[in-house]
Formats: structure tokens, C-alpha cells, sequence
């Protein structure tokens, strides 16, 4: 795949730009053990109107989960140690940081192309009931329960995909909560 032939990248770009959403994405991230481009494949098959079925997250997971384990992870947490070091001068140890930083984007940018080839999806109409479903299907997949934290984090997520005018906050919350109640 060409670079700009992947719609779910674009839509993941615009989607994590929004405020709230990267923050809400690293809580998941960091709380939960959850991928952040799995997550934003659940929105966007909620943006396309698709609902995704238990088989289709086995299959979407089993197709990144060790691109995402062994690179994707590990340049993240090379980045990540390297802010609390100072054994090189600043300006050099930041310039191999943003270099890194670089190299984990294009490694997500990847994963998000094997995303998009695993399962391609034809275009609908936007549905915040299926997206929550996706998002319920994987984090039930993944065996966690959200808490306060987490759906809140959701439904910041769903808000700035849909917009106020279409999913109003609480009822954001009133779905999520339905969904992992029931």
C-alpha cells in the first residue's frame, strides 16, 4: 500500500489530533495494555457503520499482536526511558529521541496498513452504536472492564468522532455504560 491509500490512517490522523483523544488513548494504553491502533480500527469500522464480530478482533489482533509486541512497543519504551536520561548533552540525546519517535510513527503507520489489509471495510453510515460495540468487543476480547477512568476516556473518543451535535457526552457514557453493564 502507497503512502495515502490507507483512509483508516487518515481517519486515525484526524481522529488522534482531536482534543482529548491522544490523551484518551495513551490512559487506555498505559491502564490497560490495550493497542491504541486496535482501538482506532474500532472507531473507524464505527465510522464506516460496520460492526465488527468477535472473529474479526481475533483476526485483527492476531495479524498485529507481534508487529506490535516487538516493535512497535520496544521503540516506545526506548523513547520513553530516554527522557528520564541525561548521560548525553540534551540537544543530542533529543535529536536521537525525536529520530526515534519517528521511526515508532512509521512503525504504527505500518501497523495500521496491516489493519486496513486484514480486514477491509466498505463505507457506511457513521454509527456511534456500532463503534461503541466494536470498542466493547475488544475490550471484552482483552479482558477488561472499564472503570470511571476508562470510560470516560471512551466516550471523549466517540464525542470527537462524532461531534457533540450527533453523540452529547452523557449520551456517550449512557452507551458505554449499557454496553459493559449487559
Amino acid at each position: 500500500m502507497a503512502d495515502g491509500d490507507n483512509p483508516f490512517w487518515d481517519f486515525s490522523c484526524g481522529l488522534y489530533g482531536k482534543p482529548g483523544v491522544a490523551e484518551a488513548c495513551l490512559m487506555l494504553q498505559d491502564a490497560h495494555g490495550l493497542d491504541v491502533n486496535v482501538l482506532l480500527f474500532c472507531c473507524w469500522a464505527g465510522w464506516r457503520g460496520q460492526r465488527l464480530q468477535p472473529g474479526q478482533v481475533d483476526l485483527l489482533l492476531a495479524t498485529v499482536a507481534p508487529w506490535h509486541r516487538e516493535v512497535v512497543r520496544p521503540l516506545r519504551g526506548v523513547r520513553c526511558w530516554m527522557k528520564t536520561q541525561d548521560m548525553l548533552p540534551a540537544d543530542q540525546a533529543e535529536a536521537l529521541r525525536q529520530e526515534i519517535k519517528r521511526q515508532e510513527l512509521e512503525a504504527e503507520r505500518l501497523e495500521q496498513a496491516a489493519l486496513h489489509d486484514a480486514l477491509p471495510l466498505d463505507a457506511g453510515d457513521p454509527s456511534p452504536a456500532a463503534a461503541v460495540a466494536n470498542l466493547a468487543a475488544y475490550l471484552t476480547r482483552m479482558g477488561c472492564t472499564p472503570g470511571v477512568a476508562a470510560v470516560a476516556g471512551l466516550s471523549a473518543m466517540l464525542v470527537a468522532m462524532f461531534g457533540e451535535d450527533t453523540l452529547h457526552p452523557l449520551d456517550a457514557v449512557r452507551l458505554l455504560d449499557e454496553r459493559f453493564a449487559g
